[in-house]
């Protein structure tokens, strides 16, 4: 039987969820790196403590999530300022590794891997969307193209839920996610596909990019993001399996943590970068 209250409760903060996406893509830049910030912080601490459990690892808590944030902010003054741009997080590096040695833990070495791990697994994706907000806002004068990547990683895990739902029988990777299914994924990915190649043909805000045939690019581009958003979703599901947690944390009322709500992003930022790059360099040479 459907609960109406945890039904209205889920859609209500992911309403508020994607409102906050929304208004952050439409403050260009600035809003899309305090938008990373935040994501940054909060998906750092998370991570901790889905790892330690105990609170007695959480003690440098804070100076992780300030590695985190020198790694994000890093790409403006690297495109403001023509110094080192990483040298916040070189020292925040260092810092680390001294606070290991002085470490009193039975297992600090395990704790300096895992708070390099986060910074690399949900920090560096976050610094490359900074990145993408000020290339697209330097070019193109818009970051809304960054909301068109969120709004093709929902509407792939619609399409997933839905067409899994209906047709689901054959399980995708059922020692991870036992109940994605190969229908869903087929189907999310449709779904993704054709609504990238409805944004390159309507040459709206959300596609504000300049590139020679932009159905193309932009189909292909759902393409990108329905497979990495798959497997970003698997890698956040892994983690949560292997450490017995149905949920990364509560911070969303009905949906989970906050790396519940950007798993997918984290890995279809550098792969969205990546497929720009060959796109361009691939038109290029061909023109």
């Amino acid at each position: 039987m459907l609960d109406t209250k945890k039904t209205a409760v889920r859609a209500v903060s992911g309403a508020v969820y994607v409102l906050i996406i929304i208004l952050a893509c439409w403050a260009a830049d600035i809003g899309v790196a305090i938008l990373a910030g935040v994501m940054a912080a909060l998906g750092i601490t998370e991570l901790r403590k889905m790892r330690f459990a105990d609170t007695s690892a959480t003690g440098i808590g804070l100076y992780d999530v300030m590695g985190a944030l020198c790694l994000v902010f890093c790409p403006i003054p690297a495109i403001l300022f023509p110094y080192p741009f990483l040298l916040l997080w070189f020292i925040w590096l260092i810092g680390r590794m001294i606070i290991t040695v002085y470490s009193h833990r039975e297992h600090p070495e395990r704790e300096f891997a895992v708070d390099i791990a986060s910074q690399v697994y949900v920090a560096l994706p976050l610094a490359m969307m900074v990145f993408m907000g000020i290339f697209l806002y330097m070019t193109e004068g818009t970051c809304m193209p960054i909301l068109a990547m969120f709004i093709l990683i929902w509407i792939n895990d619609t399409g997933a839920y839905l067409f899994g739902s209906i047709f689901g029988r054959h399980r995708l990777f059922e020692r991870i996610s036992p109940k994605k299914s190969w229908e869903g994924f087929w189907g999310g990915l449709a779904c993704s596909v054709a609504l990238g190649a409805i944004f390159g043909a309507t040459h709206s805000p959300l596609s504000a990019l300049n590139v020679s045939h932009p159905v193309l690019f932009w189909a292909l581009g759902g393409l990108i993001v329905a497979i990495f958003s798959t497997f970003g979703d698997l890698f956040e599901s892994c983690i949560k399996r292997n450490l017995n947690m149905k949920d990364s944390g509560n911070l969303i009322p009905g949906h989970g943590g906050i790396l519940d709500r950007i798993d997918s992003l984290l890995m279809v930022i550098p792969a969205s970068i990546l497929y720009y790059v060959v796109y361009r360099t691939i038109t290029e040479i061909l023109h």
